[in-house]
């Protein structure tokens, strides 16, 4: 594997600064833009505001074909989990199976939560909305608890029980250095682009909240998310240099 090139520093801190130059550039822009244009932008919020809650309780429909798909791979690895269990050949196939619907099925619950605050926006349907919203949470559930006793007869090290508060802690206790090392690898890439995205909604709602376009209400929240985030991840940094001095 080729060594990746080394950066003068000089180079680093030049890119820096004129990626900074560069959104104070955009962002003042866009802010002289929104104030300048403010009835105009309220029109347009209000605008989006009916468009988004307009479908009602057709936005669980995503949801329900993510779940449909996760359905469908489950039931794939099912069938060929006897045949994994023996066959050294089968099992990646059947464990690749097991996590992407494990995937579908973890994306349709973020799909829930956006299909409930749009829905119930909206002026018809509740009743729908709420059925909806039962279903596929039951489903989910159920998925989930499907896929994990799959993985547990694939892999019988494995432990811990969905439903139990602890089951995450459990099931990378039970983990190989292999699969924690995979673990660190996808919380790393999940960090650096969470760091990166919540600054940007930041000053996003920052700008839209100056004009009384949202309540300011939104930006504490993203806020204080981002602030959960830095300090999990820095608390445990500091905790695990103080247990290894």
């Amino acid at each position: 594997m080729r060594a990746a090139k080394k950066k003068s520093p000089a180079r680093i801190y030049v890119t820096f600064a004129v990626v900074l130059i560069v959104c104070g550039f955009i962002g003042g822009i866009a802010g002289y833009a929104t104030l300048s244009n403010e009835f105009s932008v309220r029109n347009l919020g209000q605008w989006v505001n009916q468009i988004l809650s307009s479908p009602g309780p057709w936005w669980f429909v995503p949801g329900l074909l993510m779940l449909a798909a996760s359905t469908w791979l489950y039931i794939r690895s099912k069938r060929l989990l006897p045949q994994a269990m023996v066959d050294d050949e089968v099992f990646p196939r059947v464990n690749l199976l097991l996590g992407q619907s494990m995937f579908l099925t973890n994306l349709s619950m973020v799909f829930i939560f956006v299909a409930m605050a749009l829905s119930y926006a909206a002026s018809w349907g509740v009743s729908w909305s709420i059925l909806l919203l039962l279903i596929q949470l039951v489903w989910v559930m159920a998925m989930q608890a499907r896929i994990v006793s799959a993985t547990k007869q694939l892999s019988p090290e494995k432990q811990g029980n969905i439903f139990d508060f602890k089951f995450q802690h459990d099931w990378y206790q039970s983990c190989d250095e292999a699969e924690r090392q995979q673990i660190g690898q996808c919380s790393y890439r999940a960090f650096k682009i969470t760091s990166m995205i919540y600054p940007i909604v930041l000053a996003v709602l920052a700008i839209l909240s100056i004009i009384d376009l949202i309540a300011p209400a939104y930006s504490l929240l993203v806020g204080l998310l981002w602030l959960v985030q830095q300090f999990v991840y820095n608390y445990t940094s500091l905790k695990l240099d103080k247990a290894r001095s």
